[in-house]
Parts: structure tokens; sequence; C-alpha cells
């Protein structure tokens, strides 16, 4: 069966408009749209069957049937036109007919263009995507009607769509498509009769270092472990488990700036409450959800934070970042190598000397082997319980007094630091508890170099 031969037998049954007509053959030339692809066929056909018309053969009453069908079924104006001309003025159209697969919603892109328009007043963004999610009638009729008539070469309803109306936004708007990481994508949810429209707004990712210069702070928001964030007598009905942290000491004005609806923190690795993070700071994205503005000051941010967090919390080094780098830096903070100090105290009195012999031992076997943590008893509520292998790089120790010590410790990002020192019950091998051959505990940590 011919391309025309199709698209008879097709408005033998139904009406479908220009837009549905052209792309039910898509795949078949190019360089033109679906309606002008509908249109050329229709004008085709049109042209052909005008020409038998006027041969007067044998072909002539079909000639006149078939104009008939373009002119009053398919509401080809250009048949219609041909009829009139012939003198044939009694045909009926059905004007309150709309296309069978679509509706007429493809006669109506300008005002889906005005919608998605409306929906993006006040709002920042370079580029934009137009995304569709389709009612199951819609889809199941279209299937049915491609199988009904195989058609092998059409293009689906949501892609015309996407296109025809993206490419009016963008025109109207003067921003560019842009397909694998738009700024925003106007998701049309549509039915024959009625559309809704959702926003699906890019995150803003922030990318910096941060210092955290008191204890007793984690560095994201943790919810009560009583009442799960809802509020209690335990938390003061403030729904946290501590008072602040470092995420929200640098969040709000970020938040406020980028008119973000909320935020997420993500640090590459984690120190503990109790423990500083000094020297250039950790590394860290801060991502903004639904942000209404996207171009922000970020020397004037950085400057706004850190007077607001003086002595508490400082950031550094800001810059744009994205998702992909949210990934690499969690995925490689184990890879880093991270420098720490640790003030302990022991359980037994030893002198400078025997201390120096001890530091030696220290040094000869963390350098010639791994450690093997069991997950800490303190963490093991939350974490999942396995042997994780780390690697000491280096070790420096200096003797303060009899049961009093320090020590610098360069090892791999991941390795818990104080269990090193108290060896955690066995869990962590070798320790410094194990080799000194006595108690020793660390009560002050802090992280002096991430790398």
């Amino acid at each position: 069966m011919t391309i025309f031969e199709k698209i008879l037998e097709i408005y033998q049954e139904y009406y479908i408009c220009l837009h549905c007509l052209g792309r039910m053959f898509s795949l078949l030339g190019t360089n033109t749209t679906n309606y002008d692809r509908g249109k050329s066929l229709l004008l085709a056909l049109t042209m052909e069957y005008h020409r038998k018309y006027l041969s007067k053969n044998e072909e002539h009453e079909e000639a006149i049937n078939i104009l008939k069908l373009l002119g009053e079924k398919a509401k080809f104006i250009p048949a219609r036109s041909v009829l009139e001309r012939e003198g044939f003025n009694s045909f009926t159209i059905n004007s309150s007919e709309n296309c069978y697969l679509c509706n007429d919603i493809f006669n109506n892109i300008s005002s889906y263009a005005k919608i998605a328009i409306q929906n993006l007043h006040n709002l920042e963004f370079n580029n934009i995507l137009v995304g569709t999610a389709l009612n199951s009638q819609i889809v199941n009729r279209e299937d049915n009607f491609k199988a009904h008539f195989n058609l092998l070469d059409a293009e689906s309803f949501k892609n015309h769509f996407n296109r025809e109306v993206g490419k009016e936004v963008s025109n109207i708007l003067s921003k560019p498509p842009e397909f694998a990481n738009p700024d925003i994508t106007v998701i049309f949810t549509l039915n024959f009769t009625s559309s809704e429209v959702n926003l699906l707004i890019r995150s803003i990712f922030i990318k910096g270092r941060y210092n955290k210069f008191i204890r007793g702070i984690p560095q994201t928001h943790w919810d009560c472990r009583l009442c799960r964030g809802k509020g209690c007598e335990s938390c003061n009905f403030s729904g946290k488990q501590y008072k602040t942290s470092v995420e929200e000491l640098i969040s709000p004005d970020f938040l406020k700036e980028a008119k973000a609806e909320s935020s997420r923190f993500h640090g590459a690795g984690r120190e503990d409450i109790d423990v500083k993070m000094l020297g250039t700071g950790r590394p860290f994205i801060l991502e903004l959800r639904n942000p209404q503005i996207r171009t922000l000051n970020l020397e004037k941010l950085q400057k706004k934070v850190n007077k607001r967090n003086k002595n508490k919390v400082k950031i550094t080094n800001l810059g744009y970042s994205n998702k992909a780098q949210v990934k690499e830096l969690k995925f490689n903070a184990e890879n880093t190598k991270k420098v720490y100090r640790a003030l302990v105290f022991s359980s037994e009195g030893i002198t400078k000397e025997k201390f120096e012999v001890k530091l030696n031992e220290l040094k000869s076997i963390f350098g010639t082997q791994k450690i093997k943590q069991r997950t800490p008893n303190r963490v093991s509520h939350r974490r999942a319980d396995k042997i994780r292998e780390k690697k000491v790089f280096q070790i420096m120790g200096k003797f303060i007094k009899p049961k009093v010590f320090e020590f610098v410790v360069e090892a791999q990002g991941g390795t818990y630091i104080k269990e090193i020192i108290n060896g955690d019950d066995g869990r962590t091998t070798p320790s410094f508890t194990e080799i000194f051959g006595f108690p020793i505990e660390c009560k002050n940590l802090d992280v002096l170099e991430i790398s």
C-alpha cells in the first residue's frame, strides 16, 4: 500500500489534523515540520485527484469522491477550493470535530507556550527544556491507531509536543534549548481536555572549603533521636539533636540570596562533633534546590557568612560546581590524605625516653602494615558493621607530661583516628593502646589538613 492509499484509508475512518498526519510519516523525508509534511501530503493528493477529474476518463467519479473526502473529512481548504471551482458546492464539513489523535492540542501550541512562560515568571535561567507526561488515554489511543493502520514511521505525540512548544518558548524568551542538563524543565501533564504544569528547576551547586573552629557541632543538621524532627521536650521542641551545625551556619545566606526552597550540604567526609577542622579546610559542595536566582555574588556571600560566624566557621575558595562533582567528592573522600593532631592521655605515666621508644615502635609497625578497623562501637548504630583496611602514612609524636602526649597522624581518608589510638576494645588493630601496653585515650582531636 502506498503512502497516499494509507492516508485515504485513515480519513475514511477518522479526522486527524495536519500536525498528526505529518508525524505519522515523520521518519520519511527531512528538513520540514510535521505540519508542512502533512499539508504537502494532502496537497499532493488534491493535485493528483484534480488531475484525474480533469482527465474525464473512467477515474472521473472516483476523483470527485476523493476530493470530497479531502475537503469534508480532512477539512483541507485547497481540496474544497478545487471542488468549488469545479462547481461542487454542496458538501458538509463537521467544523466541531477535533483531531482524533490530539484533540486539536497541536493547533493550540501557542497557548501552551504562553502557559509555560507565565509559570517561568520571576525565575532566572539560561536555557530551558519542555517535557510531557501523557494521560494513558492519549498513549493507548495513539498506539492502537498506529497498529490499526500499520504506521511504522511515526513520531510520538510527546516528541512533537515537546519540540513545538519548546521551540516557541525559546524563541519568545530568547533562551536556547538544552537537552542534557537544562536549568529548568517545564513539564506538562496532559490529557485531552486539560493540562497541568510543573517546573523541574536544576539545583545550583557551590563548592568551597570550610573551617570549623569550635567543638560540639556536627557537619550537618541532625534530627532529634527521640522525636525524629517533630519536636519534643528532650530537644526543647526544636526537632534538632544539636543546636546548630556547619551546614546551618553556612547555608541561610545562600538560600536567601538564591531564593531557594531548600539546601543540602555535601562534605568530603566529615569530622566528629568534638573535632575542629583547621588548616585550609574541608572541601564541601552546597546544593541549593529550586532556586529562583542562579547568578550569585560568591565573594559577597563568603564575606557575609564569615563575618556572621567569626571564630565559629569560615568558608573559602568558593566557586560554581555541578552534580558530577558531588559524586566525585563522595567517591574520592577515602582516597584523600588527612593530617590529624591528637592530644592523648594515658592510664600510666612513662618517661620521655620510654615515650620515644614507643613512638619509634609505632612508626615501624604502622609504616609496614595496613590497619584493620571494624566499625567502631560509637557509630555501629548507624553504620554497617564491617572491617575496613586503612593506611597510616606518617606518625609524629611529642612528649608533654608522663601521662600526656601529642601525636600528628597522616592517614587515609575514612580512618577512625580515635580508634587507632584507643583500640576500641580490639576492634582496631594495631593501635596505640596495643603497642604502648596500657590504655590511651584521645581527649582532643583536630584535622590539620586534607589533600
